[in-house]
């Protein structure tokens, strides 16, 4: 009995352990999520009323599949393939001379990046309303201090 309860013992403190690194490392998955602007449109309505609150600089786009990028606010973003029925898109984000591909995205799901010079360090956020036969519909938000261009 008391090698069981001991072995049990070990168990028990080497799940402890586990589950306070598992902890740690959920926090940091989730630092992202902290500054995000907490608020995401899911359509052209809902971004004119983030539009009115003024935390950031909101630009709207249309996006047809292309080898080339189309500029889109302080950012480039390429449409590399959209899937209408599965509601996904695979796209290339051009920032800062860096090439960002996002693979399988789902629409309505934030897709968020760095871009250097971002006074607050606060991320890029894209955000697609709609997949289309080839062509995304959505708005791309930027911290106020990290571009001079005024929002559309």
């Amino acid at each position: 009995m008391a090698t069981d309860l001991g072995g049990a013992k070990k168990d028990i403190e080497a799940t402890r352990t586990d589950l306070e690194a598992t902890k740690s490392k959920l926090e940091r998955a989730t630092g992202d999520m902290g500054v995000m602007s907490g608020l995401i449109a899911k359509n052209h309505d809902d971004l004119e009323e983030l539009r009115r609150k003024g935390d950031r600089n909101y630009y709207e786009f249309t996006i047809q599949k292309s080898k080339t990028p189309q500029r889109v606010g302080p950012v480039q973003i390429a449409l590399n393939k959209a899937d209408q029925k599965k509601s996904k898109y695979t796209m290339t984000v051009l920032a800062d001379d860096k090439s960002i591909e996002k693979k399988d995205k789902t629409a309505g799901e934030p897709v968020q990046f760095y871009v250097k010079g971002s006074a607050r360090l606060a991320p890029y956020e894209i955000v697609v309303f709609e997949v289309g036969k080839n062509q995304i519909n959505g708005y791309l938000a930027t911290p106020k201090e990290a571009s001079s261009a005024p929002a559309k």
